[in-house]
């Protein structure tokens, strides 16, 4: 059986990255956890492939501890902790 993507050398490398992409490490290893490969989970990273390689709300489940946690306690980027209005549009999660 092929080891998830969290579980390879480019997915470890990837949850790394979060200190220099000022992304929480939370939020990386989501990430990584629904990537297939290093283009997933850059373009998850990006904003980009929810609903393809994810959805949205699996995203938020995973992240939040399916609500046990809000989406304002991790930072994201530039977006930073506002990450999740500005992926869902919502006003607040």
């Amino acid at each position: 059986m092929a080891n998830r993507f969290e579980e390879t050398p480019q997915g470890e490398a990837f949850i790394a990255s979060a200190a220099e992409r000022e992304t929480d490490p939370k939020i990386m290893e989501a990430i990584a956890y629904f990537a297939r490969n290093l283009s997933e989970a850059e373009s998850l990273w990006n904003g980009e492939g929810f609903g393809v390689v994810c959805h949205l709300s699996d995203f938020w489940e995973h992240v939040t501890d399916n609500g046990r946690t809000a989406p304002e306690d991790y930072a994201w980027g530039v977006e930073g902790a506002a990450w999740w209005r500005a992926i869902s549009g919502e006003e607040s999660a």
